[in-house]
């Protein structure tokens, strides 16, 4: 079942200055820029960088947390988001993502699915404070099955980012058919994936590969647009390859039905 946001533990310690030193002028010179270093930083991302030093490894870049999170929101926006939208994130981590969606959407509009519950917590703890938790109430569920129906309710757009890059053919037609199952006649399923520029890259196997709930091993795969078309077509549903740069150096695409006339306040292609 969805459970509520987590409580909050206590804040962590700060990151260390691991500035060289080099003498007393030299140690003055790389600390002032590194100070202005960090001053271009955005207070997400020291908070995201916060959460890595404190955790190890978040299923996401560091270096790129703030970037990768906000890239992410913009395009749901240039796809119609807006705060009466319901939305589904698959695979929410440590909630790069949502720490942009959860204050922007109304009161329960947010859920997401993640089955690493560290992650979630992490994120709850260091990114929001209580009050937004209060007032949007989102929520979230554990399951790693990709069963889209645990919140009961019909979505208005699915996000997976970065999910088909980890996950199976068998994976990707589960959260296909759920997103027919459980959202509404218009709704978008926006996902960021990896191509596989060779059959021999085309990923056949059945297991996540990835850093997960029960793994600490990296890895990423690739899946053929062909076999993509193809799956969307036989279910009913039109897939658009989008011309865009996700984040992390991945690429989007749109799955909608084929019988839709298009999401409200959607930006031209």
């Amino acid at each position: 079942m969805p459970v509520p946001v987590l409580l909050r533990q206590d804040k962590h310690h700060e990151p260390r200055d691991l500035t060289p030193s080099h003498g007393t002028c030299c140690g003055q010179t790389d600390k002032a820029m590194k100070t202005a270093s960090d001053q271009q930083k955005t207070n997400v991302q020291r908070l995201g960088e916060k959460m890595a030093l404190d955790h190890g490894f978040l299923g996401v870049p560091t270096q790129t947390f703030d970037e990768g999170g906000r890239r992410q929101f913009a395009e749901l926006l240039r796809e119609g988001l807006s705060p009466e939208t319901s939305l589904l994130e698959i695979g929410c981590g440590c909630l790069r993502t949502a720490y942009w969606l959860i204050p922007f959407l109304g009161e329960r509009n947010y859920c997401g699915i993640e089955p690493h519950r560290d992650r979630v917590r992490w994120g709850l703890d260091l990114l929001f404070d209580d009050q937004v938790l209060r007032q949007r109430q989102p929520r979230f569920d554990q399951n790693a099955e990709f069963d889209l129906s645990v919140f009961g309710k019909k979505f208005d757009m699915v996000l997976a980012g970065s999910i088909w890059t980890h996950c199976s053919k068998f994976h990707i037609r589960t959260m296909l058919e759920g997103f027919l199952q459980n959202s509404s006649e218009n709704a978008v399923f926006l996902v960021s994936y990896l191509p596989a520029r060779s059959p021999e890259e085309d990923y056949n196997g059945t297991a996540w590969v990835g850093t997960s709930h029960v793994s600490a091993e990296p890895g990423i795969v690739r899946h053929s647009k062909s076999w993509i078309d193809t799956e969307c077509t036989s279910l009913g549903l039109r897939v658009d390859f989008l011309d865009r740069k996700a984040f992390d150096g991945q690429l989007w695409l749109r799955v909608q039905r084929a019988s839709s006339i298009g999401f409200p306040g959607r930006l031209q292609d």
